[in-house]
């Protein structure tokens, strides 16, 4: 019945209470549709609760940012800078500085190579992790599939930058391509962790910052030298490792949650239809 009244009102701008009331529901025994209830009330609770533990968890990743990323680990020493306040012995350093140089290529060079091609809207801009890309070949890679990607390059959408399309490269996208719609941020290992890297332009005010160079009224972007002309704090390395170490642990946390939630949504889902 339901099926039917959609296809037939699937012009029109929606169903009314009368179709509505017309509608067919397996009626079970009283006593059955309270163990029903009962079953996917339980269910219902065990999602909202991981509901809630996810939203506590990234609360408490967040204030760990704000906090480990302008006071650091142990430091009673501080100075004012053109950024914020930060630890005496931080310094101030331009993106460009501590990023390496990346290449573009025409992939239309390897006609028959299978390129795994990343463009903005294959990054999450509320978890930071890329949910989807696609598989070009060579000879028919979109005209923005020039960047070349290496693992641990952080990629920062500079259109739209406000939309927070930021994303650490996995090790399984090592050698593909992204968007020139991206800035490939290439950090120098030897002064500068990946995940920390991650972290300091991902933070809302170096997002904020940026955003206010943007230009363009429909498609608003930034440039790359924008981009790479932006300031960051910078630690001792070693303490740019301990940071991110801490901040994983926090992101391992909240994958967990959200991969229990997906689970107990397929459970309800399956328990429904039984």
């Amino acid at each position: 019945v339901f099926r039917s009244l959609c296809h037939r009102h699937v012009h029109q701008a929606g169903i009314s209470n009368r179709d509505i009331l017309l509608l067919q529901i397996p009626l079970p025994p009283l006593p059955e549709q309270k163990k029903i209830a009962e079953i996917l009330s339980v269910v219902d609770r065990a999602i909202e609760e991981t509901d809630e533990a996810i939203e506590k968890t990234e609360k408490l990743k967040r204030g760990l940012m704000e906090k480990l990323l302008t006071g650091g680990i142990g430091h009673t020493d501080f100075q004012d800078t053109e950024i914020g306040r930060i630890p005496r012995d931080w310094k101030v350093v331009r993106l460009g500085e501590v990023c390496k140089k990346t290449n573009q290529i025409d992939p239309k060079i390897e006609p028959n190579r299978v390129f795994k091609y990343l463009d903005v809207s294959s990054v999450d801009n509320k978890t930071l992790r890329i949910v989807d890309y696609q598989k070009v070949l060579g000879k028919e890679a979109p005209s923005r599939a020039r960047k070349l990607i290496q693992k641990d390059d952080v990629l920062f959408a500079t259109v739209r930058p406000y939309l927070r399309r930021i994303v650490l490269v996995p090790s399984e996208l090592d050698g593909e391509l992204c968007s020139t719609a991206f800035c490939v941020l290439r950090p120098d290992k030897i002064r500068l962790n990946p995940y920390y890297l991650f972290l300091a332009v991902s933070k809302e005010n170096f997002v904020a910052r940026i955003s206010e160079y943007q230009r363009g009224s429909s498609y608003p972007a930034v440039t790359d030298n924008e981009v790479l002309e932006q300031k960051i704090p910078l630690p001792p390395l070693p303490e740019q490792k301990k940071i991110a170490e801490i901040l994983m642990t926090v992101d391992r946390k909240i994958e967990l949650l959200r991969k229990k939630r997906e689970l107990l949504g397929q459970v309800k889902k399956g328990l429904m239809e039984d």
